[in-house]
């Protein structure tokens, strides 16, 4: 009985390190494959107490869904963070730190597609079923306003500030692309865009004002 139990120890071991030597190696295999970019943004207009997102323009494929949750508060009586790059189909939750109800209201141009109350550190869940740009309003509070920016791959990055605030965009195909940095200016998105090229297995660095 105990030479079994010590077989059956012996190949659940194996199993263990077998997984773990086949995650390293796709690990390393797409590190081989893939690039880092990485980079800072200086903001020169707008309000550079909220955060800026940047994106790569340019790439195709199919990707994968993040595992990762995007979280978009309400705190103070502001949506954090103020600009919400996800992916489409991503899980997004929105919270209520405050001491008070909120709302969640998203439009697509004018076409309304989620409205939701929120009260006292409620939470709700939405996951964006289009790419494109989204406007989130707390119907409570006219004063808030936020935007959500759905695209169709994970290659994008918030841009906290006050700047230059630092980006990394890691596992992206080799290739050169737009790198836009988007930022709201008096409640207009701008774009700023600039090429990059991506060189696999290395890390990539550029530096932008905006």
């Amino acid at each position: 009985m105990k030479s079994r139990k010590m077989i059956r120890k012996l190949i659940k071991m194996s199993i263990a390190v077998s997984s773990l030597t086949l995650l390293l190696t796709v690990s390393l295999l797409a590190d081989s494959r893939t690039g880092t970019l990485t980079g800072k943004i200086q903001l020169t207009r707008g309000r550079k107490d909220e955060n800026s997102i940047v994106y790569l323009k340019g790439i195709k494929g199919q990707f994968a869904l993040p595992q990762a949750v995007a979280v978009l508060d309400q705190k103070g009586k502001r949506f954090i963070p103020h600009l919400l790059p996800v992916q489409k189909g991503q899980r997004v939750v929105f919270g209520n730190s405050d001491s008070f109800s909120h709302n969640v209201h998203l439009y697509w141009g004018r076409r309304s597609m989620f409205n939701q109350v929120q009260g006292i550190k409620g939470t709700s869940e939405w996951s964006p079923p289009r790419t494109g740009e989204y406007l989130i309003l707390c119907d409570l509070h006219r004063e808030m306003s936020a935007f959500a920016l759905v695209f169709d791959h994970p290659f994008f990055a918030i841009v906290d500030h006050p700047s230059p605030g630092e980006f990394k965009i890691g596992n992206v195909p080799p290739g050169t692309y737009t790198l836009v940095v988007v930022q709201d200016v008096k409640g207009k998105l701008k774009k700023r865009e600039q090429e990059v090229t991506v060189i696999a297995g290395q890390t990539n660095t550029v530096e932008i004002s905006f």
